[in-house]
């Protein structure tokens, strides 16, 4: 009798394999959980990024230039292997006289439909 106690006690019981089985796939979909999230953040702030890149380098464009030569207009981009599209638009005489306010919206939609507008001032 004695011999059988001392085998039991020495090896595992199947209950307790089993949820030590369970406890390392629930880690390992949490880890999965998390690593999904993380690709998709990291997608979106590339994004976001494209657009950004974007959008500054199209107020710049519109800065540098002279007034005369500045028009509204719209244009596709593709920054990153992102597509953005960028609207501009020039509002004279504001935020004062002889000065010009410069505005440009930049969208995308992947991974989600987003859009920024950057502003500035020129004179």
């Amino acid at each position: 009798m004695k011999a059988r106690l001392d085998c039991r006690q020495r090896g595992f019981a199947l209950i307790e394999v089993v949820l030590a089985l369970l406890f390392v796939a629930g880690l390992g979909m949490a880890a999965s959980a998390a690593a999904l999230a993380l690709i998709k953040l990291v997608t979106e702030a590339r994004a976001e990024a494209a657009g950004v890149t974007a959008a500054a380098s199209r107020l710049e464009e519109l800065l540098a230039a002279s007034p005369a030569a500045r028009l509204a207009g719209h244009d596709v981009v593709v920054v990153d292997t992102t597509e953005v599209t960028r609207i501009w638009h020039i509002v004279r005489d504001d935020p004062a006289a002889g000065l010009s306010r410069i505005e440009v919206t930049a969208r995308w939609d992947r991974p989600s439909i987003t859009g920024l507008v950057l502003v500035g001032v020129a004179p």
